[in-house]
């Protein structure tokens, strides 16, 4: 197991940095990744999270960083879903009003339409974009393609999202319900929310958003299809079966494959926050018993940078 206390303090003096922050120069949750600025307008960033050869099927998700201000040209794809993570971004689609995205906000992409999207002027802007990667555009397809030029992108008064999300309770990147879900599988109620359902342009298994009170954890358990979670808020920790204890962090991804046993929850010192993704949509668990010596370990090492 990883010696936790020397990255738990880098993790609050890191905090404490970041809350300082002024317009513009927010922190955000997720790491940026490599830099693709040369295909935008601005500062742009993307990091890749799931490969759909590595992880069931479930297609092609990447984070995208915008500086304020910055924006992709006008363009097509294939399929895509469009998730806000943190700050304020802009989608526009070819004829229609530019919408504003904010953190859960989901915008459906239909294949071969033209769009732009970016951040807001003084806001740094993380998303989400699911889509169909191995899409080929068809013979003769009419798009529009070209530059968001300044004078265009001031101008704009963008309007909410027509599904605008809820906001967000506190520290925690999404909104979640009240009241929490009670389970025997957990050691503490949790709470369950769907950050994306079906039907989705992308075509993606239902994204469920779980947050886990301080030290709440689940069961050894095993999914029939395997499943992936990506790390939103606070530190959480994953093993599979056979593994160490992994560290997960926001922007984190663990793939657990099919018929393996794994678990997962919050730190000892921390509450924590995860998307559950099950390819296929398949809800076929098999429980076991809970990770009383793995944890216990944990416990006892005393890592809470409060102790």
């Amino acid at each position: 197991m990883k010696d936790l206390k020397p990255w738990v303090a880098a993790l609050g003096l890191a905090a404490m940095i970041g809350n300082a922050g002024a317009e513009g120069k927010e922190p955000l949750p997720f790491p940026e990744g490599h830099d693709i600025s040369a295909y935008f307008t601005g500062t742009v960033h993307r990091r890749d999270l799931i490969e759909p050869e590595k992880m069931g099927g479930v297609p092609q998700t990447n984070v995208i960083t915008f500086e304020p201000g910055s924006r992709s040209a006008w363009h097509t794809h294939g399929a895509m879903t469009v998730i806000g993570i943190a700050g304020l971004g802009i989608y526009q689609e070819w004829g229609k009003p530019a919408v504003w995205i904010r953190p859960g906000d989901v915008i459906e992409i239909p294949a071969g339409v033209s769009h732009w999207h970016g951040a807001a002027k003084n806001s740094r802007f993380q998303q989400f974009v699911v889509y169909d990667k191995n899409w080929k555009a068809p013979e003769g397809l009419k798009v529009h393609t070209g530059k968001v030029t300044d004078a265009e992108y001031d101008a704009l008064k963008p309007v909410d999202a027509a599904n605008r999300a809820g906001e967000p309770k506190g520290k925690f990147l999404f909104a979640y319900p009240a009241k929490a879900t009670e389970s025997p599988n957990f050691t503490k109620p949790v709470y369950i929310s769907k950050l994306l359902g079906k039907p989705n342009a992308a075509q993606s298994p239902d994204w469920y958003y779980v947050v886990f009170p301080r030290a709440a954890f689940n069961r050894w358990h095993v999914h029939k299809t395997g499943q992936i979670l990506i790390a939103t808020d606070g530190v959480g920790l994953h093993q599979i079966e056979g593994g160490k204890i992994e560290v997960m962090l926001p922007g984190d991804v663990a793939w657990c494959p099919p018929g393996v046993a794994h678990w997962h929850g919050a730190a000892p010192w921390s509450s924590f926050g995860h998307i559950a993704i099950n390819p296929g949509d398949s809800h076929t668990v098999t429980w076991k018993e809970f990770p009383e010596s793995e944890y216990g370990s944990l416990a006892r090492a005393k890592s809470d940078p409060e102790e």
